[in-house]
């Protein structure tokens, strides 16, 4: 159970790049999906008939996108194998999900085909192909300036994070931040962000932050850890010691984007 957990705990999101104004706030919900590998085939043809419900949620501004991510590693007994990021433009709107007298109406208009006895068999997959393992509510609260746009292939390395001082925050701004944005910069990434886990919250949480590492392809990612992340100047080293005492760095794990909507 605590490996469980520690999976869904890593992987926020997605943690995606919008073109999107510091001023303004983006909240996610992270569905992490324990997948056994005989259902792989039926989840995928469960979340490709979502996506087009998706879509009508995107046409009607409920959302603003939703991605699948493919785990790595991704075996039987280490968790969760898929992640969903639905991504709202509001706090409210990512509490209130899917209006309840909305969703007949996306359901029509994304699959007019689909007789009842239709619907009737993929929601009965739907239940079968996949469990829910574990929700997050998080909002993005910092991230890199770039032109970087996510794509199907896109890698994302995801770390979960445990305050231990309220600097924090304050910490991953003045010091991991402008680090990070030279290597956005230098093309050696293609974006960087922290978030914040809203809920679940309390003493008790394996983590209450997550930072997250985007990049192009596979090639740019093996690039990144062959040059071991970048170089710091001597006082930013001394600053990161410093700043590394107000976090647990609790695991590090590695995921590919392998659906979007837009």
């Amino acid at each position: 159970m605590k490996k469980l957990i520690l999976l869904t705990l890593c992987f926020g999101f997605s943690l995606v790049i919008l073109a999107q104004d510091k001023s303004e706030k983006l909240f996610m919900l992270l569905e992490f999906m324990q997948v056994e590998d005989h259902n792989n085939s039926a989840y995928w043809e469960i979340e490709t008939f979502w996506s087009e419900i998706h879509k009508q949620r995107i046409a009607d501004g409920t959302i603003i996108g939703w991605d699948l991510w493919a785990l790595t590693p991704s075996g039987s007994k280490q968790g969760s194998q898929f992640m969903t990021v639905t991504l709202f433009p509001s706090f409210q709107a990512l509490m209130q999900g899917i209006p309840g007298d909305k969703f007949d109406e996306y359901l029509k208009k994304a699959h007019p085909d689909k007789s009842d006895n239709d619907l009737e068999k993929i929601f009965a997959k739907v239940s079968s192909s996949r469990d829910i393992a574990h929700q997050l509510f998080v909002q993005q609260i910092s991230y890199t300036e770039s032109d970087f746009k996510l794509k199907v292939g896109t890698i994302m390395t995801m770390d979960a994070m445990k305050q231990t001082h309220s600097s924090y925050e304050k910490m991953e701004n003045e010091i991991f931040q402008p680090w990070h944005q030279e290597l956005v910069n230098k093309g050696e990434k293609g974006s960087w962000g922290l978030i914040e886990i809203i809920y679940p919250k309390g003493n008790e949480v394996y983590a209450t932050h997550i930072t997250y590492s985007m990049y192009e392809n596979l090639e740019k990612f093996a690039q990144s850890m062959e040059n071991s992340g970048g170089e710091m100047d001597i006082m930013t080293q001394l600053a990161v010691q410093e700043g590394l005492k107000t976090r647990e760095w609790k695991e590090q794990k590695l995921a590919r984007l392998v659906m979007m909507v837009r």
